[in-house]
């Protein structure tokens, strides 16, 4: 998948586009098979504009709760205005459903269909009712360990969240918790929000 984006990178480039695709999934495809209707009903696609770190503008797609589409619409909107670059905004379906390969693509993410970390329950991603951004750059800290695989917090790499980052004042805003202070998992990475 990486090698194939890559690829595709190359030709785009070569061809002096302005703004490189890198997903226009329709709907379903977005959402990913096996999501109950009662849950895919309250589901949004949204396309979204942001500056990669490759220095172009890109276009990539958030799946979300339909009650908090204008936050994330908003939230890319000013992050690609402010230079905040990210690595990839794809569909976790993209990546086979699974979340764990969406992290370890770096890939800036909101909804996955799967429970919370060590428990069946719903998790807020199921519910598309929470983000995860640059996870390569903002890790999970899972008993010390950081999550995913290679992953490093260096606050003044570039888009590494801190307390002090427009994206975080800007979710904060808007009422969304951020994880990185949590007790049981410092989950830098993450944002959630009620309905």
């Amino acid at each position: 998948m990486i090698r194939f984006l890559t690829c595709l990178l190359r030709v785009l480039v070569a061809a002096d586009i302005s703004v490189v695709v890198d997903s226009r999934l329709p709907r379903e495809a977005a959402i990913g098979p096996g999501v109950p209707e009662a849950v895919a009903g309250t589901l949004d696609v949204r396309e979204v504009g942001y500056l990669g770190f490759d220095g172009l503008h890109h276009r990539g797609q958030i799946v979300c709760a339909r009650s908090r589409c204008q936050d994330l619409s908003d939230l890319f909107d000013t992050l690609e205005r402010s230079g905040f670059p990210l690595r990839s905004v794809v569909p976790v379906a993209a990546f086979g459903g699974s979340d764990s390969l969406s992290m370890e693509g770096d890939n800036t993410s909101c909804f996955a269909w799967r429970g919370m970390w060590g428990t069946s329950a719903p998790s807020s991603h199921a519910k598309g009712l929470a983000l995860d951004v640059n996870p390569l750059e903002n890790p999970a800290f899972h008993h010390g360990r950081p999550v995913p695989r290679g992953a490093r917090h260096n606050p003044s790499a570039p888009g590494t969240l801190s307390d002090t980052s427009l994206a975080v004042r800007f979710l904060r805003r808007r009422g969304w918790r951020w994880g990185a202070h949590w007790h049981r998992v410092q989950d830098w990475q993450h944002f959630e929000v009620k309905p």
